[in-house]
């Protein structure tokens, strides 16, 4: 793709007007909002703002973005806005496109995408992406059967012990023996922060098994098992979690 003006790109844009666009980032950010830090959430807001004149598409250079937040917020950095990038890029709120002159690259284009939903995102990797026996030797394929009755999960919890919103989300990719023992990994991990409430381990365990399923859609290498893995962005999140509330880093 060559350079140009933001014109150049209008056909990129998925949106009609800008309240459509503006309700699809409501929609991303009530889905993924908990995902970014601080100084992410203040990039792409600045991002978003940049979008307004074609909705949706940006070919703003990183570096006016990263400058303008310095006008009328807390400033954030070159490697801060790159990270979220790669976040964004890899939920799917947007697309990043490279344009060339040549043989020498030129500014990115930036264009979000149409809202899609968790459920749907979910779907289409189970049953493209993230085969469940993949990464897991003598995985459990039996499911929970029923004839014509519901099973209410309030009251008949087919795994006991994990929470209902983990739960339903982890089902779609395993087998309720190892829905239980990612469970365990995140007890495990934060077995010393007697501040944690279930609440709070939820919260945890949802954003890294979706993580986790990100890098799995991408490519990344399962060295040993998922749960090994796992526990891995766990213990990351946390340690940047820490970071960001204690050291005070962005």
């Amino acid at each position: 793709m060559k350079p140009g003006n933001i014109e150049q790109f209008k056909h990129l844009s998925q949106f009609d007007n800008l309240r459509s666009f503006n309700s699809s980032i409501e929609q991303w950010m009530i889905d993924y909002k908990s995902e970014f830090t601080k100084g992410e959430l203040i990039a792409l807001k600045r991002l978003i703002r940049f979008c307004a004149k074609v909705y949706g598409v940006s070919n703003a250079k990183i570096q006016s973005i990263v400058s303008a937040t310095h006008i009328d917020s807390v400033g954030i950095s070159r490697s801060t806005f790159e990270r979220m990038l790669r976040k964004a890029k890899a939920y799917g709120i947007l697309t990043v496109h490279n344009t060339f002159r040549g043989s020498n690259q030129r500014h990115n284009v930036y264009v979000f995408n149409r809202y899609q939903s968790i459920k749907q995102i979910e779907s289409e990797a189970s049953t493209n992406d993230v085969p469940e026996t993949n990464d897991v030797p003598n995985q459990e394929t039996s499911r929970v059967k029923t004839n014509t009755i519901l099973i209410d999960t309030y009251k008949d919890n087919v795994i006991s012990d994990v929470p209902i919103r983990f739960q339903e989300l982890a089902k779609s990719y395993y087998s309720p023996k190892h829905v239980l023992e990612l469970w365990t990994c995140v007890k495990n991990a934060t077995q010393y922060l007697t501040h944690y409430l279930t609440e709070d381990k939820t919260k945890l365990a949802v954003s890294s098994f979706r993580q986790m399923i990100v890098n799995i859609k991408l490519g990344y290498t399962i060295k040993k098992s998922i749960f090994s893995y796992y526990y891995g962005i766990l213990q990351k999140k946390l340690d940047n979690e820490y970071r960001e509330l204690i050291l005070g880093v962005v």
